[in-house]
């Protein structure tokens, strides 16, 4: 009878240690890096729930990383000067009020010589493709002026109108042909058109009629 009870002690420990022992070690398993070989090839398995763990992580540094940085190396797109940005031409609406209200942005007139004069909007840039920067490469660039430039320069048209000034040449350069053939027919006004005219140009109220202004270039 004592040999059974000291068999009975030593057998059921060891039937309820064993399952226990093996499913610790199972799951010890599952949770540590598996190795698996494949030919010559050793392949390291690393389980999913560890996978997503990393995903995570590195998806969570890139975001800290794409956060802008005012004391970095890289600037706002939106703040690079004029020279590294390709802008488009400001719209014309040619004084329809109802077009720019609806458009939102654009001219209604060009030219004007005085800061005050000078209407402005905004045009839509696009940053080359070489330059680096933070932030969306096509914006909106506000402040820019209503102001265009075409083959009218002052000094040719002042030299044509102190020349052949009596002939109205100045003011076919300047596009103004009714007023340039009245001015060909009277023969500069028998001269005083003509001088005036000069005087015209010279005080800047004598301007291309299509509203540009001077060309700076020449």
């Amino acid at each position: 009878m004592q040999r059974k009870l000291i068999l009975f002690s030593v057998v059921i420990p060891f039937l309820v240690i064993s399952p226990v022992s093996h499913a610790i070690q199972a799951r010890s398993d599952k949770e540590q890096t598996q190795t698996v070989v494949s030919g010559t090839a050793v392949q390291s398995v690393v389980p999913v729930q560890a996978q997503s763990q990393v995903g995570s992580n590195s998806q969570a540094a890139s975001t800290s990383n794409s956060a802008f940085n005012p004391l970095g190396p890289t600037v706002m797109c939106s703040f690079l000067p004029r020279d590294f940005l390709e802008c488009k031409e400001p719209i014309d609406h040619r004084n329809n009020d109802s077009a720019r209200n609806e458009k939102g942005y654009g001219c209604l007139r060009f030219g004007g010589s005085n800061y005050e004069d000078v209407e402005h909007t905004k045009v839509q840039c696009t940053v080359y493709t070489d330059i680096d920067c933070y932030g969306a490469r096509t914006f909106f660039r506000d402040g820019v002026p209503c102001v265009r430039y075409t083959d009218h320069y002052f000094v040719t048209t002042l030299i044509y109108s102190m020349l052949l000034g009596f002939l109205g040449m100045d003011r076919f350069c300047l596009g103004q042909t009714g007023t340039a053939v009245g001015k060909l027919l009277t023969m500069g006004g028998v001269g005083v058109w003509w001088i005036i005219d000069v005087i015209l140009l010279i005080t800047n109220n004598l301007l291309p009629e299509d509203g540009s202004n001077w060309n700076p270039y020449v």
